[in-house]
This record gives structure tokens, C-alpha cells and sequence, in this order.
């Protein structure tokens, strides 16, 4: 009688065949990055039960486990790039934060000024009207007893 790991045997040829199945069912889980990459997923897609994965094909098992950790370090990468975007993203949000209150107090401290100078323009105008006021020249009049030399 054949024993199973000679290939004439019909479990030989039955073990390559699903062999075969599984990775290439392994094959289309990884190209599928969607894909959740377990042994019900091999499973299923290869076309037979979980239980013969861990029994007889241990090196497609192996296979499975390193794709599940390429596949885990992937994550990690991308969830710590997500961590330093939402970080940068916190860092820009504080420095336009930061930006609107200090154009704020700006825009306040110009309205100010622009108060402050008109009123400075008012009352430079009204300087300038008492002293044109001033500057003018006054008629004097000669009072009427003095001018009179009779009435004395």
C-alpha cells in the first residue's frame, strides 16, 4: 500500500490539490487588502473546512500568519500616520487659533486708532478755527467820548 506522502497515492495528489487551492486562495486574499485574512476566509475561499488547514497544511498556515502580521504592521503604520496627521492637524488648529485671537486684538488696537485719530482731527480743526479767530485782525473803534473834543 502507498503511503500518503508518496505522490502516486490518491491522498498525496488530494493534499497537492488542495494545497494548490489554498494558496492560491491565499493568493487572492492578499491581493485584496478588503479582505480579512483568517482561516474561515481561507477556508471558504479554498473550498474546504477550517479544521483541514490546521491538520494537514501547516505551511499555508504559515503563510496566512505572515500575511496576517504584514497586514498588522501595515495598520500600525497607518494608524501611527493618522496619529501624527490628527497631531499636526491639533498643532495647526491651535496656531490659527492663536493667529484669530492675536488679528483681533490687532484689528481692535486699528478701530482704536482710527477713533483716537479722528477725534485728534476734530479737535486739530477747531484749534485751527480759533486760531484763524484769533489771528484776525480787529477793528478798533474809536470810542465816542474820545473822539469828541467838544463835548469836553
Amino acid at each position: 500500500m502507498a503511503s500518503e506522502t508518496d505522490p502516486s497515492s490518491p491522498q498525496a495528489r488530494r493534499r497537492a490539490k488542495t494545497d494548490a487551492r489554498l494558496r492560491e486562495a491565499l493568493a487572492g486574499l492578499a491581493g485584496n487588502p478588503t479582505a480579512a485574512a483568517t482561516v474561515a476566509a481561507l477556508a471558504r475561499a479554498g473550498g474546504v473546512g477550517r479544521n483541514v488547514i490546521y491538520t494537514h497544511h501547516a505551511g499555508v498556515l504559515d503563510a496566512l500568519r505572515e500575511l496576517q502580521s504584514k497586514r498588522a504592521g501595515a495598520n500600525e503604520m497607518a494608524t501611527g500616520e493618522a496619529d501624527r496627521a490628527r497631531s499636526a492637524l491639533r498643532d495647526a488648529e491651535a496656531r490659527n487659533f492663536a493667529l484669530a485671537t492675536h488679528n483681533a486684538s490687532l484689528l481692535k488696537r486699528a478701530v482704536e486708532a482710527e477713533q483716537r485719530a479722528e477725534r485728534l482731527e476734530r479737535r486739530n480743526a477747531q484749534l485751527v478755527q480759533e486760531l484763524d479767530r484769533i489771528r484776525r485782525p480787529v477793528p478798533i473803534r474809536p470810542s465816542a467820548e474820545a473822539h469828541d473834543p467838544s463835548a469836553a
